[in-house]
């Protein structure tokens, strides 16, 4: 099992003084990324609109996982997101321009974008401030 550790030590055993092999198994502990996200259910009734392909899915949620706590407004890069994924980089900002006509997205400059906290909260974000500065946007 790739999950579980295993360590072979040579012990004295209390009862008869013998040097014995034993065996220690533990598992290992596993990280969760990230932790819970609020998702509306919003989302899925919009994603429909937007997805169109398997690999238009695993873009979109990279797209969504961009934003954290920390970051509320990130910067898209389609080339870079579509080298990624081994797509082209006109089929990313089709999909950036779908997110925001059903209004995932907001694009608060040229390549700077925040998701709508309505819809998607990331872990650990104050969903509150993020709602009132979006309202106020």
């Amino acid at each position: 099992m790739a999950d579980m550790i295993v360590v072979k030590k040579d012990l004295i055993n209390a009862y008869t003084g013998e040097v014995e092999e034993y065996e220690f198994r533990s598992q290992k502990k596993r990280k969760i990324k990230g932790g819970f996200k609020v998702v509306y259910k919003g989302l899925f009734e919009l994603l429909p609109e937007v997805i169109t392909s398997s690999k238009d899915l695993k873009i979109v949620f990279y797209i969504l996982d961009s934003f954290t706590y920390q970051q509320k407004e990130v910067n898209l890069r389609a080339t870079k997101i579509a080298k990624h994924f081994n797509t082209s980089p006109n089929k990313v900002t089709l999909l950036i321009k779908k997110l925001i006509e059903v209004e995932i997205l907001k694009r608060v400059d040229r390549g700077i974008y925040r998701l709508n906290p309505f819809i998607y909260i990331p872990y650990n974000a104050n969903g509150e401030l993020l709602q009132k500065e979006w309202k106020e946007l």
